[in-house]
């Protein structure tokens, strides 16, 4: 894939749009949750298999739980591995985080302490999965609202795993935005502070100022211009990589969503004034 692609996550109110048109020429893949797609015959199947057939496929899981301390879910592992050979993706993405514990699935991406001694346990687990899935993990910094004491600072932590377990990096910018002014850090330190070798590809989206001025990361408005900003200071350091607009909710029409994260690829690359409305 060309390191200035551009994505957008697949949801059901594009399926049909995409399905009946020709493959467009100002998108370059379409990022999926295998968990919603395996396994499932029927209609939405067939859909898939046509947009297979016209673009490229990233597989961006939500339910790895790579961080909990509950045994590997390996059946599920091999499953998505299967899926991810019957359509030839490469790809393969989840969160540095934990959705789990011993009574099942909690259905939110939870902090993992990041302390020095839970490094050697995530390298063993993750190098677990590529061996089973036969490709790179590639792990999401996600968004925190709770934070533990006595951490390491986010990025050497990020960067300590993909060292020790060959792990790649997918950058969320967005949600390194949240979190600096959540946690009064400071985000254009922090992505400097990466390893470029590692960092695979970038996620962008939108987020909520509340009333007491703090972020919520919702993926249901458009990319904000501070995000844009930060966006700039990433591509800057860390050069070009595929860049993969989220938008979970309050989904526009297929023209929209394409046109913005076209533009608002533009303004990083650039360092011009995006101009939006969150």
């Amino acid at each position: 894939m060309k390191e200035n692609a551009l994505g957008i996550g697949l949801r059901s109110e594009l399926l049909e749009a995409l399905c009946i048109q020709p493959a467009r020429e100002d998108i370059d893949f379409l990022e999926i949750a295998p968990e919603n797609w395996m396994g499932i015959g029927g209609r939405k199947r067939d859909q898939l298999d046509i947009l297979a057939d016209k673009y490229p496929l990233i597989a961006h899981g939500l339910s790895l739980s790579i961080a909990d301390t509950v045994p590997l879910n390996v059946g599920f592992i091999r499953d998505v591995c299967s899926f991810l050979n019957d359509y030839g993706i490469s790809i393969y993405s989840d969160h540095l985080s934990m959705c789990r514990d011993s009574s099942g699935y909690l259905y939110d991406l939870l902090p993992v302490p990041r302390r020095k001694e839970n490094i050697e346990y995530l390298t063993g687990r993750i190098c677990q999965v590529q061996d089973i899935v036969g490709r790179q993990l590639v792990l999401e910094n996600i968004s925190y609202y709770h934070r533990y004491e006595d951490q390491m600072p986010e990025a050497e932590f990020l960067a300590a795993i993909a060292e020790q377990s060959g792990c790649g990096l997918l950058l969320d910018i967005n949600n390194v935005y949240v979190n600096s002014r959540n946690h009064l850090e400071d985000a254009v330190a922090m992505v400097r502070c990466l390893p470029s070798n590692a960092i695979v590809y970038y996620h962008v989206a939108g987020h909520l100022e509340l009333e007491d001025g703090s972020l919520l990361d919702t993926h249901g408005t458009k990319v904000g211009e501070e995000v844009v900003r930060l966006g700039h200071e990433v591509w800057g350091w860390h050069g070009p990589r595929p860049l993969l607009l989220e938008r979970d909710n309050q989904v526009p029409s297929l023209d929209e969503l394409i046109r913005e994260v076209g533009d608002v690829q533009k303004s990083i690359a650039a360092g011009d004034r995006y101009a939006c409305s969150i």
